[in-house]
C-alpha cells in the first residue's frame, strides 16, 4: 500500500511539472510569453525552447513509465476482486430473486370542488 502511495504521489508530481513545461514553451504564445519573455532572458535566444523540448521528452517518457507502474500496482491491491470472485457474485445475484414492487397508494380526491371566495 506504501509503494502504491508513493508511486501515485511520483505520478501526479510528474504529470503537474509536464504540463507546466508544456505551458511554458514559447511556441504561439505559451506561459513564457504571459510572463514577459522570462525564459528568453535566463536562457537566452534559442537556448529555452532547446530544453523545454528535452524536458518535454525526458517528461513525456517518465509520464508513460509511472502510467504503467501505476496500473501494475493497482492490480496488486487488496479488495481488487478477480475475475472469479466478479462470476460468484453475478451468479448469487441471479439467484435470489427481485424484490416486490411497493403497491401505489390511491390518490384521494375531493367529494366536491372547493370555491374560490
Amino acid at each position: 500500500m506504501l509503494l502504491y502511495t508513493i508511486a501515485l504521489i511520483i505520478h501526479a508530481i510528474i504529470c503537474i511539472v509536464l504540463v507546466l513545461v508544456i505551458l511554458a514553451q514559447t511556441s504561439k504564445g505559451g506561459l513564457d510569453a504571459n510572463l514577459g519573455g522570462a525564459a528568453m532572458n535566463v536562457f537566452g535566444g534559442s537556448g529555452a525552447s532547446a530544453l523545454l523540448k528535452k524536458w518535454t521528452q525526458i517528461l513525456a517518457v517518465l509520464f508513460a513509465a509511472s502510467c504503467i507502474m501505476v496500473a501494475f500496482l493497482v492490480k496488486n491491491q487488496r479488495g481488487v476482486a478477480t475475475f472469479a470472485d466478479v462470476q460468484k457474485r453475478q451468479s448469487q445475484m441471479a439467484d435470489t430473486p427481485a424484490p416486490a414492487e411497493p403497491a401505489a397508494a390511491p390518490i384521494q380526491l375531493p367529494a366536491e370542488p372547493v370555491q374560490g371566495e
